[in-house]
């Protein structure tokens, strides 16, 4: 048999004072002058008190059940649990297994009146728990109502003010951030759009990382950068000792805090709007099959038209849709002339009037604008020289956030040295593609008119209708469709 001693803290509790080296100390000098000398220790570092998994006490809990511990010394009640519940159940596994169970601060014993007394002081180890909490939330509420902020959650494009509790504009970041605002809100970017963009320009997160999808998105509907942060509009409710459940408070509960704006509140909402368009659209909402998605545009307005299906009795029926006339449904702007058009309709009269063209001997070419002459030396050139003017601003940008101190040396000398290896290497094969004699090839679609004519499945279909790079423009009246291809 051998002799156990369990200790706990949790993070908040190490930070208050409380030690697991002067629990230990305590509980094995216990032990000792019990004439107690095998000691096995269970230490759980950073746990709270109110569950029961913890990696330690699980260890214990295991043994306790195979009958190897004749003793447990235990600092207080509430190094074993702070949930009177957890406690009652823990002791009664002890006694069970006849394992005597020592605290340092009191006295137990298995006799009623010992178990009266630890249920008393269990009750009211979980009652200051409580008491704790309700004063803490109530500073963090008093401290947000002041508009100051509760705590410091290092967002992208500030700098934080300890002294005043208050964001500080950092200028480098703010240019990026109103430039992902001014791409989306002015010029209709999606986020892929921005990921893209700002990955050719070079522009990365404090991590020296490109922007990721979610990064984009989390910053674009933040409305602290219009000036605006609010606080207190979740919660986290504890489901056990590894999972927290986030749970939105009602919207008269949040507290709103000023802080110094990056964006115009009128762009963050322009911003909103296209956010709220493009989720709308997204491809990855389109749960049915459309032929023409994304070929298809409104001859009236020039806008996209979206494939939407409408079910009646057990039946589909799918439209396209000028997106003008969609956004009305939600935006409430101003309306298309240009009616529904069944999917069904257009779709069959656009692949019957492509295969007529070749019924009819036309020149396959006609149909397929990418015939065309490419100067192969000249792109290359000019890609490559864009790389190296991308590597060059890179070095730029490396050297002026050394400068400014946002980064250190060592971390400068590391980027400095990758970009001028590539730097070097760019130069090079510039120097040596702009010695060879230009090259033309033609390049053409391998399409063929028995090919059109013989794939009729909507995935092949599909595929020669996108390698065409046709557009079609419709537009439908109450007694009239028209429609045309072009470029």
């Amino acid at each position: 048999m051998m002799n156990a001693i369990y200790a706990r803290v949790s993070t908040l509790e190490q930070v208050e004072g409380y030690s697991l080296t002067d629990q230990v100390s305590s509980c094995r000098s216990r032990l000792l002058s019990m004439n107690a000398l095998q000691i096995e220790e269970y230490i759980d570092d950073g746990y709270s008190g109110e569950y029961l998994e913890r990696p330690a006490l699980d260890r214990l809990r295991e043994d306790i059940r195979n009958k190897r511990i004749e003793y447990i010394v235990i600092y207080d009640p509430d190094r074993l649990s702070r949930n009177l519940t957890n406690q009652l159940l823990l002791a009664d596994e002890m006694e069970k297994a006849d394992t005597k169970l020592i605290f340092i601060t009191h006295d137990y014993d298995a006799s009623p009146e010992g178990r009266l007394f630890f249920s008393i002081r269990g009750a009211i180890s979980a009652f200051e728990k409580a008491k704790i909490r309700e004063r803490t939330m109530r500073g963090k509420r008093t401290k947000a109502l002041s508009g100051k902020l509760v705590f410091n959650d290092k967002a992208f494009g500030y700098d934080y003010d300890k002294e005043n509790s208050m964001y500080i504009i950092n200028e480098a970041e703010a240019n990026i951030i109103k430039l992902m605002y001014n791409l989306c809100g002015n010029k209709q970017y999606s986020l892929r759009d921005i990921m893209l963009e700002f990955k050719s320009m070079g522009i990365v997160n404090r991590k020296y990382k490109p922007f990721t999808l979610s990064n984009i998105h989390r910053i674009l509907i933040n409305e602290m950068y219009a000036g605006t942060k609010w606080s207190f509009k979740h919660y986290g409710k504890k489901m056990s000792q590894y999972k927290t459940k986030i749970i939105p408070r009602p919207k008269e509960e949040w507290i709103p805090i000023q802080v110094p704006a990056i964006v115009t509140k009128e762009l963050w909402e322009a911003a909103q709007k296209v956010l709220t368009k493009n989720k709308f659209l997204a491809t990855r909402n389109t749960k049915r099959d459309y032929l023409l998605r994304g070929i298809i545009k409104c001859g009236c307005c020039n806008r996209s038209m979206t494939g939407v299906c409408r079910v009646q009795k057990g039946i589909e029926y799918k439209y396209y849709v000028c997106n003008k006339n969609m956004e009305n449904w939600y935006l409430k702007t101003d309306k298309c002339t240009t009616m529904h058009i069944p999917a069904s309709l257009i779709e069959e009269s656009v692949w019957k009037a492509l295969c007529s063209f070749i019924k009819d001997d036309h020149d396959i070419a006609l149909y397929i604008p990418n015939v065309k002459k490419i100067d192969t030396t000249t792109k290359q050139i000019e890609r490559m020289t864009s790389y190296y003017d991308e590597l060059s601003q890179k070095r730029s940008a490396i050297m002026r956030w050394f400068r400014d101190n946002v980064i250190d040396s060592t971390i400068a000398e590391k980027e400095l040295q990758e970009v001028q290896k590539e730097i070097v290497a760019t130069a090079t094969a510039l120097a040596t593609i702009s010695g060879k004699k230009t090259d033309f090839f033609v390049e053409t679609s391998n399409i063929t008119a028995d090919q059109i004519m013989a794939n009729t499945t909507f995935q092949t279909k599909r595929d020669i209708l996108l390698k065409l790079h046709y557009t079609v423009y419709v537009t439908k009246t109450k007694n009239h469709l028209d429609w045309y291809l072009g470029h």
